[in-house]
């Protein structure tokens, strides 16, 4: 019987794994494409590369390339600079890394623009990426260019603050990566006595003009001007500026431009939508409003500015008054009437320290819920415009509103008949102690005695009544009739049996009760827009005028 010996032989494993030694991402020795192998590269770098010229497109050497990137440090930076041929090339520079380039040079404007250096290729990753920014052009800033500005009165603009932005200063092409760019010079300058701006260190037009595109992405300036109070008044007298001059108009000028402020709106352009010298807020809106030529519909909004309710006045609150342009000193001119435009009552007139907003403050002894008229005049203090404003308002709280009473009712004894006597044909007059909003239908007024209680239909009568009782064919003063919807003043003629008042006492009732229990639309409204109930009759003894 043979013996069969095992023979074992020690196995030597040599960890051979594959090997990427010139960092390619592919193994060594691959030949066939159809079988690599991909190694992720463990700190793969990559390169940030482009040319530089000027808006002519020549190579601009020893410009300075600074990549901002977080593993860069002070013995360490990412920085080179241009060749003869404009070239530049950064190294070891992070793969996947967001980088900020900035590129600049001496009298020249600065660009600084982003871009990615690659890690993969499609799904590969790989090492040696290549994020390359292009061919940038810099526009050169060497020259000046200038702008007169004006205040909207024709005067130099002097000391007035300007900025100008040139954009754009430089710009990328020939990038088919992911590269974006911005560059812009700032410079801020301020207007000598007679007006003139001047910036230099600038790209001349036509450097902006070669550089830019078309339309909104022409190369062009834009301007800032603050507004400017030239004498230290306290008024300022042309308002800031904002807009982009294209390079090609400077060109076409020679490098300079002459501007002529706007003058100041101080509620931004969102008040009336008329231009110019306007009332642009105030707490009294009557006087804000417009009326419209016969036969055009009146917006409700601005048919609500004539209500009584919505022009109380506080006892003791002053009218505030925002126009859209300083007015000029001294210039303007309140009066204040009563609902008649017959009495005039005098008015605290005071000014803000730039012109532009004033108080009034009618006097203590105005009466809660009676109208009264205002009549405005102002000069623009920038171009001389005179404009006028009429309204009115109530005096009330309009937390506290007040009863309706009579106030008075008088009778106006006739030329015929016998003198002290009420007689056919005279006027009765009903005075209530607020301003009331009437109706189509009119008011129920009786003539009560102790033998006989005849009635009659009083009407309202706002200033001025041409009607016989009154013979009113002006006001004293120029007040606007047109917001007569409401009026503390009705009037009837009395048509019964003559009563000899001396001897009989005759008491006018105002009754409300017969015609408003089957329609809400014919309620009467108070002052303070409350509806008179249909339960009230006011009376008050007659006496005469």
């Amino acid at each position: 019987m043979k013996k069969h010996w095992a023979v074992v032989l020690p196995l030597l494993v040599i960890g051979c794994g594959p090997e990427d030694k010139d960092g390619d991402g592919i193994v060594d020795g691959v030949r066939e494409p159809d079988s690599v192998s991909v190694v992720a590269p463990a700190n793969p770098k990559g390169t940030v590369s482009g040319q530089v010229l000027n808006t002519r497109m020549e190579p601009l050497p020893d410009v300075a390339v600074k990549l901002t990137i977080g593993s860069a440090t002070a013995e360490k930076p990412f920085e080179t600079t241009t060749d003869a041929r404009g070239n530049f090339v950064l190294t070891q520079v992070p793969a996947g890394s967001e980088v900020l380039v900035t590129v600049g040079k001496e009298g020249y404007a600065t660009l600084r623009a982003t871009a990615t250096v690659p890690s993969h290729a499609g799904n590969i990753p790989i090492n040696n990426g290549n994020a390359n920014i292009g061919a940038i052009a810099l526009a050169e800033t060497q020259s000046t260019v200038r702008f007169t500005l004006l205040t909207p009165s024709g005067n130099p603009a002097r000391g007035a603050r300007a900025y100008l932005e040139a954009v754009p200063a430089g710009t990328i092409a020939f990038n088919g990566g992911s590269a974006a760019a911005v560059s812009s010079v700032v410079v801020t300058a301020e207007a000598d006595a007679m007006g003139v701006v001047t910036f230099g260190n600038v790209p001349a037009p036509a450097e902006l003009a070669r550089i830019g595109g078309v339309g909104a992405a022409a190369g062009g300036y834009r301007l800032w001007v603050d507004p400017v109070d030239t004498n230290g008044d306290g008024i300022i007298d042309a308002a800031g500026h904002a807009a982009k001059i294209d390079a090609s108009t400077l060109m076409v000028s020679g490098g300079s431009q002459l501007l002529r402020l706007p003058a100041p709106r101080n509620d931004a352009g969102g008040g009336s939508s008329a231009s110019g010298f306007q009332l642009v807020v105030t707490n009294v809106p009557s006087l804000q409003y417009v009326k419209l030529a016969d036969g055009e519909p009146q917006k409700p909004q601005m048919e609500l500015q004539k209500k009584p309710i919505r022009n109380l006045l506080r006892p003791g609150e002053p009218i505030y008054l925002g126009f859209s342009q300083p007015v000029a000193r001294e210039s303007l001119l309140a009066i204040l009437t009563d609902e008649f435009g017959r009495e005039r009552f005098d008015l605290a007139v005071t000014s803000s320290a730039t012109g532009d907003v004033y108080t009034l403050l009618p006097p203590s002894s105005i009466h809660e819920g009676q109208e009264y008229n205002l009549i405005l005049r102002a000069t623009s203090a920038y171009d001389g415009t005179v404009r006028t404003w009429k309204g009115y308002f109530i005096s009330g709280d309009p937390r506290s509103p007040k009863s309706l009473q009579i106030s008075t009712a008088l009778y106006k004894d006739g030329s015929t008949g016998t003198a002290g006597s009420l007689d056919p044909g005279e006027c009765i007059i009903i005075s209530f102690n607020q301003s009331v909003t009437p109706t189509a239908v009119l008011l129920d007024a009786i003539v009560s005695t102790s033998n006989a209680n005849p009635s009659f239909k009083a009407a309202p009568a706002a200033p001025p009544s041409a009607h016989s009782c009154f013979g009113e064919t002006s006001t004293k003063y120029p007040i606007d009739t047109s917001f007569n919807d409401a009026t503390s003043r009705f009037f009837f003629a009395y048509s019964a049996t003559s009563i000899n008042l001396s001897t009989t006492p005759v008491k006018v009732k105002a009754d409300f009760t017969s015609f408003q229990s089957s329609d809400l639309s014919a309620y009467y409204e108070t002052s303070w827009g409350v509806p008179v109930s249909s339960t009230t009759i006011l009376e008050a003894r007659l006496d005469k005028m």
